[in-house]
């Protein structure tokens, strides 16, 4: 086994506040990245148990052929908090042992420096606390509220009940290590992302 000692870098936010942006650059840096929204979408593909948990629990109008409907789902369990309390119970225990399988994957094959982990649950999953540092990407509500409304094409009631059914951006930005405000373009973006990666002197 190598001797490099990974470091684990979690990265947050809200909902709309340029998350996945950010984690983009990472990438484009050479970074590894472990991304839960990508692990959220494979444990509910055609034939996983989860998904047949998810169609019992909400009906087949939530499903499109045999592929669940995300955005249906969406406008149920945002606007339903104890809906999405009972979604949340079906899919994080699985969620949650992927994204913990690769990352040990990467830090037993002790090839890379740096990982990555774009995780939106991170404070409420307790994954903070195996993190080296947390970085939250910030922005206002009505910015997030713009991005959401024109990215999803929804009303601007329920892109509110997204961004109400998560931690409040404020709390998650007071237990950050790192705070990325997304209010300009993407070249300030980068330069946030490369004065974190020097400050804490991070190599892929």
């Amino acid at each position: 086994m190598s001797e490099i000692k990974m470091k684990k870098i979690g990265l947050t936010g809200g909902i709309g506040s340029g998350k996945t942006t950010v984690s983009t650059i990472f990438r484009e840096l050479g970074y590894t990245i472990i991304d839960a929204d990508q692990v959220a979408r494979q444990v509910v593909m055609p034939g996983r148990f989860e998904l047949e948990e998810i169609k019992a629990a909400f009906g087949l109008e939530i499903m499109q052929g045999v592929s669940l409907n995300r955005k249906r789902l969406g406008e149920n369990v945002f606007a339903n908090p104890r809906a999405l309390k009972k979604l949340n119970a079906i899919i994080q225990p699985s969620i949650r042992q992927l994204v913990q399988m690769r990352m040990e994957f990467f830090e037993n094959e002790g090839r890379i420096r740096t990982l990555i982990l774009d995780i939106p649950l991170l404070y409420e999953g307790g994954w903070d606390k195996k993190m080296d540092a947390t970085i939250v990407v910030n922005a206002d509500k009505k910015t997030r509220l713009d991005r959401i409304i024109a990215r999803d094409h929804l009303t601007e009631q329920q892109a509110s009940n997204r961004i109400a059914a998560q931690m409040p951006l404020e709390s998650k930005t007071e237990m950050a290590d790192f705070v990325i405000d997304n209010t300009g373009d993407r070249s300030d973006l980068k330069a946030a992302v490369l004065t974190f990666i020097s400050e804490n002197d991070l190599h892929p």
